[in-house]
């Protein structure tokens, strides 16, 4: 252990000195100190101090507990080997290369296979669509907020922010034509190909809900106006993790905002897309669409502005978290923090945690997919088994460590490409926010307590038991002649006996202990349509979730639920692979 460096003396004497130098922009304490006593004379320096957003809590650093000399582990590394050591071994390291271009060359069929499978085949060049994560797509349209965002698990506001989005047809004269497509974690605003105004580099090229959205199609572009957007914390042009950090100024455009971005909830990405549908003019979408973490966002939409929301589409979604998601998103953090490279978060002027990243898509791509399907696409074959391993008696080569089964190699090119186009920090936050996740009445209750004691002047997070007048869109001067047009108690409690007789001969499918509490926090939707699509094969959202959802709204005495669980092997990617059935569910709930 080197010797501890002693304190300067000068700084140690009475009456020195002790300026603050700013530290490396990579460190997490990248604020300066704030002023001690304005005077007037500073008061305007003092007023534009930047004070940032809580950034979330990291957990503690990792000492390894092993000692490295241990288990035939040598605690020095071997001096590397002369030149003439290699000579012998010629022979084996074009065998070896041999090899290695052989899985190179499965790998390019499984991604061949996989992009057309999912209609989104690449070109002859083979390259992927995803743009690297550190330099956002500057092809999409973006929306620069001038206004702060509240947010839920933040007593401070994100400074302002900006929203990549992309958009397909065109908008009505009375802008009631408007569907918002909610993504996944990990999609970007390309949704389909031929958007409004973006170029030709990026129109050209099929989205990743290619045969879901354009003219004729399940959701037509010729008859509604499209829009999708890049969730606020993800890496495609929203701001997020890897974007600028404002308090190193614009000749410092390198310095992110790392660990240092606050804790986001799926209701902070929905108000941030309020805030982009206000831009656009529009007042009330004619539906809000989502899967996966998507479909999260198309119920939170629905609550905090119901009034702004004429049907709602989940699919493949739930209405809280179930426990099975949570701990598959906590051993995918696990293993990315665990990741040196990772350097807890502060990696964007180093190496990124690239082996983290991939060994996070692994398992992540095992609950996206189904056990069914690779049966059916790999079986148990290997790659010492193919043609080109077999000996000259025709026997197979001996089973290798490396990627060998032909799943083995499916995840490890899941992985890899991955690892290259998304960034780490964005799916550490994206993923928590998911976790976080919870519309029963007691969790929402708890987020409405703390959000409005912590920002009374803005428009409130709306409580379960609100009316349907008080949401986020509503102003606080206007909360008081709202609430003068709200029913009276005994005009509720008459409404609520008829949605009881309503509900007598109803038997929910859903045999959940949470139903009651989750359809208690989702009566602000029982007027607005609802559609909710399960897939039997969904490891990720086991189908009991959306039954369990479908359940809930039923019971809020909304008799516009429209349910559907669908088959297939695909698992939880069904509803980007099965057009026909999640496709044709869509198109007639929208029409």
């Amino acid at each position: 252990m080197p010797p501890r460096a002693t304190i300067p003396r000068a700084v140690q004497l009475p009456g020195s000195k002790i300026t603050w130098k700013p530290p490396k922009p990579h460190l997490a304490s990248y604020h300066p100190p704030a002023p001690s006593s304005p005077s007037s004379s500073t008061a305007s320096s003092s007023s534009s101090y930047f004070i940032p957003p809580v950034s979330p809590q990291l957990p503690a650093r990792r000492k390894p507990t092993f000692n490295p000399g241990g288990f035939g582990l040598q605690s020095s590394p071997k001096p590397a080997p002369s030149p003439r050591s290699f000579k012998g071994k010629e022979k084996a390291l074009s065998a070896r290369e041999a090899e290695l271009d052989a899985i190179r060359k499965k790998d390019d069929e499984i991604r061949r296979d996989e992009e057309r499978l999912e209609g989104r085949e690449s070109g002859k060049d083979g390259k992927e669509e995803a743009e690297a994560c550190y330099v956002p797509p500057p092809a999409t349209l973006h929306f620069h907020s001038t206004k702060s965002l509240p947010l839920l698990y933040s007593p401070r506001p994100l400074p302002p922010f900006q929203i990549a989005y992309e958009t397909w047809g065109q908008l009505n004269e009375d802008k009631s034509n408007a569907i918002l497509l909610h993504t996944g974690l990990s999609a970007s605003s390309h949704v389909s190909s031929n958007g409004n105004e973006v170029s030709s580099a990026t129109s050209s090229k099929p989205g990743w809900w290619e045969d879901f959205v354009g003219p004729e199609k399940s959701i037509d572009t010729n008859k509604f106006f499209v829009i999708c957007t890049n969730v606020l914390g993800g890496c495609f042009g929203s701001t997020g993790p890897s974007s600028h950090y404002p308090p190193a100024g614009q000749e410092n455009l390198d310095t992110r905002w790392a660990t240092r971005f606050p804790m986001l909830s799926i209701h902070d990405m929905t108000r941030a897309q309020f805030d982009l549908l206000d831009h656009l003019g529009i007042q009330k979408l004619y539906a809000s669409i989502g899967s996966s973490m998507g479909g999260m966002q198309s119920i939170s939409m629905a609550y905090i502005a119901p009034e702004r929301v004429g049907r709602v589409v989940s699919i493949s979604a739930a209405g809280r978290s179930g426990l099975n998601g949570v701990g598959m998103r906590y051993a995918q953090r696990s293993v990315l923090m665990a990741d040196p490279n990772w350097n807890r978060g502060f990696y964007y002027d180093g190496v990124p945690p690239h082996n983290g990243m991939k060994l996070a898509r692994q398992i992540a791509t095992i609950t996206y997919r189904s056990g069914p399907e690779w049966e059916q696409r790999f079986g148990r074959q290997m790659l010492s088994e193919q043609e080109a391993a077999l000996d000259s008696n025709g026997n197979p080569d001996v089973p290798r460590l490396s990627p060998d089964f032909l799943i083995e190699t499916y995840l490890d090119h899941q992985g890899e490409r991955f690892c290259l186009t998304y960034d780490a920090n964005s799916m550490i936050y994206l993923s928590k926010a998911m976790d976080l996740f919870d519309m029963s009445s007691t969790a929402l209750t708890s987020l409405a307590k703390k959000f409005n004691s912590a920002y009374p002047d803005t428009s409130p997070f709306p409580y379960p038991t609100d009316p349907v007048e008080i949401s986020v869109s509503t102003s606080r001067s206007t909360i008081e002649s709202a609430s003068s047009t709200v029913k009276s108690e005994a005009e509720r409690e008459l409404i609520e006996k008829e949605i009881k007789k309503k509900l007598k001969k109803f038997i929910p499918t859903s045999k959940s202990p949470h139903l009651s509490e989750l359809s208690q926090g989702l009566k602000r939707l029982q007027n607005i349509p609802a559609l909710v699509l399960g897939v039997q094969s969904d490891v990720l959202f086991p189908v009991e979730q959306q039954r369990e959802l479908a359940d809930a709204l039923k019971l809020t005495g909304n008799s516009n639920v429209t349910y559907y669980e669908l088959g297939g092997v695909w698992g939880h990617d069904t509803f980007l692979l099965d057009v026909q059935n999640v496709g044709g569910a869509i198109r007639g709930f929208l029409h």
